[in-house]
C-alpha cells in the first residue's frame, strides 16, 4: 500500500497574487505549479530556518515548496473568512477600529492595494478589511474600493535590483571636459566609455593603483580612469550627485534635510539635442483601455533610453478580467486624462487636468494645445505658471511626487521624481514645496503628475536592462515599482 501522506502541520493562506511552487525549497529548483491569492495550503515540512514551506494544496493536486514570505500562517479556526477581494482607488486610506469617523486610525492602505473584505456595515457605507498579509485588519469607507473579484493578475513582474548606493566608497568628481573610461588601468587600455565634467561618480577601487580609479555610472559601466582628472570628495555619497546618462541628459540627485528629509531626482533634457524621439504608451483598444505595466517594463517593451510615469489612472469594474483585457499581463485601466500616442488619441477625455504635449520636432507646450496632437499626457494640476507658484495651492501632506517642467524659452525639460513615505530616508514635499523646486531649477511652467506610488524614474543600463533612478514605493513597500497606465519615455536613435 502507498505509504500515508505527510501530517498537516499548520495551514497557510496565500498572500502573493501568484505563488510558485518548487521542487525543492530555493528559487533554483523547478516551479511544478502556481497556488493563488488567499488559496489555503497545508505545511507538511518546512527548511531548516522555515523561510520555505513544503506545502500541500487542500485538494491534494499538487505538493511543493514555496517561500514562505508569502504564507500567512492561519492561527484559529475564528479567523475571519474573506468575502470578496477589494482594491483601494484613492492614493491613501486610512483605517480605523471601528465604522466611522470618530474611531481612532490604526493604520492605512494604498493606491491599488487588493485587501479582503470580511464584513460590511448594513448600509454597506464601511468595509470590515483585512490586508492580504494579514497585518492590518479594521474598517475603511467603502466609497474609496472597487470589486476586484477575479481580477488579480497572475504574472507579477520580477522586481529591478536597486542600484547601489555606495556610500562606505570614496567619491570623486571629473574635472576635465571629458574623460576616457578604460578597461584596465592603462593609457594603453581599450576605452569602454566616457564621463563628463563634474560628473560625481563612486570609486570601486583607489587603492590597487596609485594613478587610477575604478570607477561605476549609473548605467552601470565599471572602468577606470585617470586619478590626474578626478577630485576627490571623500565619504560618503555626497548630498549633491551629478552625472550625464546620455548626450543631452543630464541627472541630479540631491538631499535636502528641511523642513524633512527629502531625496529627490531632477533629469535636464535639451529638446534640441538630435536623434530624440519621445513617446507616451500607446494602446490599440478601440475603447481606450491600457493595460498597466512598470515604468521599468515600459523602458523594455519599448527601446527607450529613458523613461517616467505619466497620467493618474482608474481601474475598471470587474467584469473587465485581465486576461481577457490584458493577456500578456497587467490590469485593464483608463487614464484620467487626455493621452495620446505618435498620433493616436486614446484618451479624449476634455478635464480640467493640465495637458503636457511633444510634437515629432520634440517642441513641448504645458496646457497649449497643438492643432495637430502628435504624443499627449495629462498632470494632475499646475504648480507653476510664468516662473511663479500658482496661487491657492492645496497644502496637502508630503508624499511623493513626479513634476514635468518647462523653461521659459521652451528648450529645456526638466523632470523631477522626488521619493516619499520612507522616514528617515525621505518623506516627500507638499504641492508648495514641489513647486518652489521647480522654480530653483529655472521652471517656467511646471505640472504636477501622477505621483506617490507611481513615481519613477528609469534609465537604461549598459547592459540593455531598465535601472531604476530613485526609491519607488508601492503598496508600502520600499523599492517597489507600481503598475501604471501611461509613461513618457526618450528613445535616442543611433
Amino acid at each position: 500500500p502507498p505509504p500515508p501522506p505527510p501530517p498537516v502541520l499548520a495551514k497557510y493562506r496565500v498572500t502573493a497574487t501568484s505563488l510558485n511552487v518548487r521542487e525543492g525549497p530555493g528559487t533554483t529548483y523547478k516551479s511544478l505549479g502556481f497556488v493563488r491569492l488567499n488559496e489555503i495550503v497545508e505545511e507538511i515540512g518546512a527548511n531548516a530556518d522555515r523561510t520555505w514551506l513544503n506545502i500541500r494544496k487542500m485538494d491534494g493536486t499538487l505538493v511543493g515548496w514555496s517561500s514562505a514570505t508569502y504564507l500567512q500562517k492561519i492561527e484559529s479556526p475564528t479567523d475571519p473568512v474573506g468575502q470578496g477581494t477589494y482594491r483601494v482607488t484613492t492614493s491613501s486610506l486610512k483605517v480605523f477600529d471601528g465604522p466611522g469617523l470618530s474611531y481612532g486610525s490604526i493604520g492605512y492602505v494604498y493606491f491599488g492595494e487588493y485587501v479582503e473584505k470580511i464584513g460590511a456595515t448594513s448600509d454597506q457605507a464601511w468595509l470590515n478589511i483585512r490586508k492580504l498579509d494579514g497585518s492590518l485588519t479594521g474598517w475603511s469607507q467603502a466609497e474609496f474600493f472597487i470589486n476586484a473579484d477575479g481580477q488579480i493578475p497572475t504574472d507579477p513582474e520580477d522586481p529591478i535590483p536597486p542600484i547601489p548606493s555606495y556610500e562606505d566608497k570614496n567619491w570623486y568628481r571629473v574635472n576635465a571636459a571629458t574623460l576616457n573610461v578604460r578597461e584596465t588601468p592603462s593609457t594603453t587600455a581599450k576605452v569602454i566609455g566616457t564621463v563628463y565634467k563634474n560628473d560625481t561618480l563612486p570609486a570601486l577601487d583607489d587603492s590597487t593603483s596609485p594613478d587610477w580609479v575604478q570607477i561605476e555610472r549609473l548605467d552601470g559601466l565599471s572602468g577606470w580612469c585617470s586619478k590626474s582628472y578626478l577630485v576627490p570628495l571623500g565619504t560618503p555619497r555626497p548630498i549633491s550627485v551629478q552625472q550625464n546618462l546620455f548626450t543631452g541628459i543630464t541627472y541630479f540627485r540631491k538631499v535636502l534635510t528641511t523642513p524633512r528629509p527629502i531625496v529627490m531626482h531632477v533629469a535636464v533634457i535639451d529638446l534640441r539635442t538630435p536623434k530624440f524621439e519621445f513617446l507616451v504608451t500607446p494602446t490599440s483598444n478601440p475603447e481606450g483601455i491600457i493595460c498597466t505595466r512598470t515604468t521599468s517594463k515600459f523602458l523594455n517593451d519599448f527601446k527607450m533610453h529613458f523613461a517616467v510615469n505619466g497620467d493618474g489612472f482608474d481601474y475598471l469594474p470587474a467584469n473587465y478580467v485581465p486576461i481577457v483585457y490584458c493577456p500578456n499581463g497587467g490590469d485593464p485601466v483608463k487614464t484620467q486624462g487626455f493621452a495620446a500616442s505618435r498620433g493616436k488619441i486614446y484618451s479624449p477625455q476634455n478635464t480640467v487636468q493640465p495637458e503636457v504635449y511633444i510634437n515629432p520636432r520634440n517642441q513641448m507646450s504645458i496646457n497649449i494645445k497643438p492643432s495637430t496632437i502628435f504624443n499627449a499626457v495629462s498632470g494632475d494640476r499646475m504648480v507653476v505658471e510664468k516662473g511663479v507658484m500658482v496661487k491657492n495651492l492645496a497644502a496637502a501632506l508630503p508624499n511623493p511626487r513626479t513634476a514635468y517642467g518647462l523653461n521659459q524659452n521652451g528648450r529645456w525639460l526638466t523632470i523631477m521624481v522626488i521619493d516619499g513615505r520612507q522616514p528617515g530616508y525621505s518623506e516627500g514635499v507638499t504641492f508648495p514645496e514641489l513647486a518652489n523646486i521647480l522654480i530653483s531649477y529655472g521652471i517656467y511652467t511646471g505640472v504636477n503628475m501622477d505621483g506617490g506610488g507611481s513615481s519613477t524614474m528609469v534609465m537604461k543600463g549598459v547592459d540593455g536592462k531598465p535601472r531604476v533612478l530613485n526609491s519607488p514605493i508601492d503598496l508600502n513597500i520600499p523599492g517597489k515599482e507600481r503598475a501604471v497606465a501611461n509613461h513618457l519615455g526618450l528613445f535616442i536613435k543611433p
